[in-house]
């Protein structure tokens, strides 16, 4: 037994041993958590040191935590610089831990002192309200709602709880918990992570309302972070450049001006531009690019978790993403996108704490509604002709540019190849075999998806689910199966050579490697690609749902794009992602907010916390077997506005059944007569792609160009709308995107019109799964979730009306079933009160024209 037993937890001790041991032995310092019993139950790797230098840790560790480093020499005594690290960390409570490279025992040179939360007072919330914020916003009025938000998610902060909490439009939720976080993060040094689902609030965050908090004499830092494959890598774009100079000094100038058209040479002149771009930007992400850069060429530089050498990267001072992360590790608070944050949770939970965000202590989900759907499509995965050929792009390259094969080939297994001559041979043979069989799989991918496309989809092409009845069908069987074998099989087959290769090749001197690490990245990236992608075809072949982990739903679609040929794309995906959301999610956090302007139906949060795993236990599993959830607390902050008076709800009750042949023709009249009742300034929000280019067709066979029409899919979402505001009387014909994250305040939008109640397509297999399991549960699937969906839906499409409290309109419901049905009460219950007018659609566009005509008398007179 070791004089100084380690106090390490099984998971922390394997992982800092794994450090050490991938730093070749020398000195690795790690912040490290630890629990009530003194164990350090999980740590971070931040640097490695060398034999006379202590690096500084990349952020600071807070009272409560231990600074840990090993001894390679294995001596577990104190020196000088030991001591020094114990003077400048234990005055502040944090302990300083030495351990040998084995982690089997430990000296600990200063304990750690417990960490005392301190809590944020409510007075001092409502107080940074109602004194300190209007001197920072011009105009600005407190609002209650606000308060009350804000007061729920200190007490979520300051007690340890789950807040779910639905804040109407106007109600300035983002302040609301932004205050708190803020206060929070900075007394405790502390850091909170915020995300959002679409990109739109994320960029509103960090440009107005976090500045905002700066204006009004908060000092804190804050940083966006995006996904890895969002930044440039300093290294993969300068191999890239190389490559093209190498071309061209090869082949003369000419090589730059042949073919100046075709697809190689618009590669190199976009991969000139990034470089040129590269040089003069601080942030280096996708986005802040003024030009288009195809997918196959972003590959070639994007910043990549499986092709990097870290702190060995001669860029590394200077990357990217890395300064991103240093930025974030300084910050109090770090604002993501949803999958990132449940990615790096989920990272987490597999590798024991080393994720991609850096630690954080609280969490807030903005626009909550959505984190279900943005967890199916984390654990979706996929097998598609585009991804395969993306992923073996690398190994084989182009024309002008040899892949990673090839490379391998002429630098390490040439004449003068460090390896042994039976390995190099060995290695060559690999290698001719290789580069046919990728080409092969290349092709033969295209033909195997085409065909299961033309066995399997039926014709108007549209999903289906494989499913336990379907394998035992012999026509699936004797179409289907024999084409996902030879799918799989291939994928297998050449990720299994692309291993044996690695494998020869382990043999190279790591100096050799180190020189020139790209084309192992690449042959490494494509095999562990290629092996997942075949075991996804395996899920498909199973006859039954795995007999471990949640069940799945497996389906063909319809391939995206414009192929002349028919082909398909195979997924899987969880049919519950419930209890996912609670496992790695909620129970890790001591505290989370989830906010949103739509959770509740009804008035009820029963079917959102359902769906995120927050009703426990669930419905189908039995008390006892069922661990207890984070405690949770569940509010509603009303909207500010008073609907009463600047909105009316029109509700037409003789157009036909919205499945009847007759329904777009008369909807498009009534859409026609409402936009001249109203003079534009329209919103149509539809439900397919199809109702929106048929109803616009018909607007601009009746109205011509007195209003400008706009429909989605003519030009980006951004510029779209951006060009409907500055027209002040368009109308615009969208679905999906519109229905939701879009605000136009002002006489621009002054009538938002929703044909149909927006019930999703009862044929998507994630859908048919999910209400499947419902009713196997002894559940209405309709009411426990067609249509609870479609109601928090609907609710998102009323809310782009009013925006503010200057803002007058009205909305219009065309669907006769809100009338005939029982659960059209519960869509016009789940809104607020406010004026309605229904009858024949002649009276509802009376009552438009009305409004219109007294709202623009009120302007006139104001």
């Amino acid at each position: 037994m070791p004089p100084h037993p380690s106090r390490f937890h099984d998971a922390a001790r394997q992982k800092l041993r794994a450090a050490i041991a991938a730093a070749g032995g020398i000195e690795v310092f790690a912040i490290g958590q630890v629990d009530a019993k003194g164990l350090v139950v999980d740590l971070e790797i931040h640097c490695r040191g060398s034999k006379d230098a202590v690096p500084a840790l990349r952020s600071r560790p807070r009272p409560g935590e231990v600074v840990i480093h090993n001894h390679p020499s294995g001596v577990l005594q104190a020196s000088g610089p030991d001591m020094q690290l114990a003077h400048l960390y234990g005055e502040d409570g944090i302990g300083v831990v030495i351990t040998d490279n084995e982690v089997d025992g430990a000296l600990w040179v200063v304990e750690p002192q417990a960490h005392t939360v301190e809590t944020i007072d409510d007075a001092e919330i409502r107080a940074f309200f109602e004194e300190r914020l209007p001197g920072a916003i011009a105009g600005h009025e407190s609002r209650q709602g606000q308060i009350d938000m804000a007061l729920a998610v200190n007490a979520a902060f300051n007690e340890e709880h789950i807040a779910v909490l639905e804040a109407g439009t106007g109600t300035g939720k983002s302040l609301a918990y932004l205050l708190p976080a803020v206060l929070w993060a900075t007394r405790n040094q502390a850091k909170i992570a915020v995300a959002t689902y679409t990109l739109t609030l994320q960029a509103q965050l960090a440009s107005d309302d976090l500045p905002i908090l700066h204006k009004a004499g908060l000092e804190f830092e804050f940083a966006v972070i995006k996904g890895r494959g969002n930044y440039v890598c300093r290294r993969k774009l300068a191999e890239a450049i190389g490559a093209l100079d190498a071309e061209q000094s090869d082949e003369g100038e000419a090589a730059t001006i042949t073919r100046p058209d075709s697809e190689e040479a618009a590669a190199a002149h976009t991969l000139r531009r990034i470089a040129s771009w590269a040089e003069g930007v601080r942030f280096g992400s996708r986005s802040d690019l003024a030009f288009p850069v195809h997918e196959e060429v972003w590959d070639q530089v994007a910043s990549d978790h499986d092709q990097t050498l870290r702190a060995r990267c001669p860029y590394f001072a200077t990357c990217f993403y890395y300064e991103a992360r240093r930025k974030a590790a300084r910050a109090h608070v770090v604002v993501a996108n949803h999958h990132l944050l449940l990615a790096d949770l989920v990272v987490k939970r597999e590798t024991g704490g080393d994720g991609i965000l850096p630690r954080f202590d609280r969490l807030v989900l903005d626009e909550g509604h959505h984190l279900e759907d943005a967890a199916t499509s984390l654990f979706q995965e996929q097998v598609s002709a585009r991804g395969i050929l993306r992923t073996t792009a690398a190994l084989i390259g182009t024309k002008r540019r040899p892949g990673a094969l090839a490379r391998i080939r002429t630098r390490f297994l040439g004449p003068d190849s460090p390896l042994p001559r039976s390995l190099q041979a060995t290695a060559l043979r690999d290698i001719d075999a290789l580069l046919p069989r990728v080409e092969g799989l290349r092709t033969d991918v295209r033909g195997w998806l085409e065909q299961l496309a033309a066995d399997a989809l039926p014709s108007p092409p549209r999903p289906v689910r494989i499913t336990r009845d379907t394998t035992r069908t012999p026509d699936w069987a004797h179409l289907i199966a024999p084409t996902l074998q030879e799918l799989a099989g291939g994928l297998s087959g050449v990720a299994d050579a692309l291993a044996r290769l690695e494998g020869h090749l382990d043999a190279l001197p790591p100096d050799a490697v180190k020189a020139a690490p790209q084309p192992f990245f690449d042959v490494a990236r494509a095999r562990r690609r290629l092996d997942e992608q075949a075991q996804v075809c395996r899920k498909l072949l199973a006859a039954a749902d795995p007999l471990e982990g949640p069940p799945q739903v497996r389906w063909i679609e319809p391939a995206r794009g414009r192929q002349k040929v028919a082909t398909s794309t195979l997924k899987a995906a969880p049919v519950e992602v419930g209890p996912l959301l609670a496992d790695r999610v909620f129970a890790p956090l001591k505290a989370t907010v989830l906010s949103s302007a739509t959770l509740t139906v009804g008035k009820r949060f029963d079917h959102f916390l359902g769906r995120v795993g927050l009703h426990w236990p669930p419905p189908d599993a039995h008390p006892t077997e069922a661990a207890a959830p984070p405690p949770w607390r569940t509010a509603v902050h009303p909207s500010p506005f008073d609907y009463n008076k600047q909105a009316i709800l029109g509700l037409p009750r003789d157009l036909p059944h919205p499945n009847d042949s007759g329904f777009v023709t008369r909807a498009a009249e009534v859409v026609n007569q409402a936009i001249d009742a109203v003079d534009g300034g329209v919103f149509v929000l539809c439900t397919s792609h199809r109702l929106v280019g048929q109803l616009h067709a018909a607007a601009r066979r009746t109205h011509g160009s007195r209003w400008p029409l706009f429909r989605q899919g003519e030009m980006g979402r951004d510029r779209l709308l951006r060009r409907f505001r500055d027209s002040g009387s368009g109308v615009l014909f969208g679905t999906d995107s519109f229905w939701e994250g879009v605000s136009v305040r002002g006489r621009a939008l002054r009538l938002v019109i929703i044909p149909r109640l927006p019930f999703r397509v009862p044929t998507e297999p994630v859908q048919q799964a999910r209400m499947e399991r419902i009713e196997a549960m002894g559940q209405d699937p309709f009411r426990g979730y067609s249509l609870p969906q479609a109601v928090l839906r609907f609710r998102q499409g009323f809310g782009r009306l009013i925006r503010s409290r200057s803002d007058r309109g009205a909305v219009m419901l065309l669907d006769r079933r809100v009338h005939q049905q029982w659960y059209g009460r519960v869509f016009l219950a789940s809104l607020p009160p406010l004026r309605r007018v229904v009858g024949p659609s002649t009276r509802v566009i009376a009552a438009l024209r009305d409004a219109a005509s007294a709202d623009t008398l009120s302007r006139h007179q104001d």
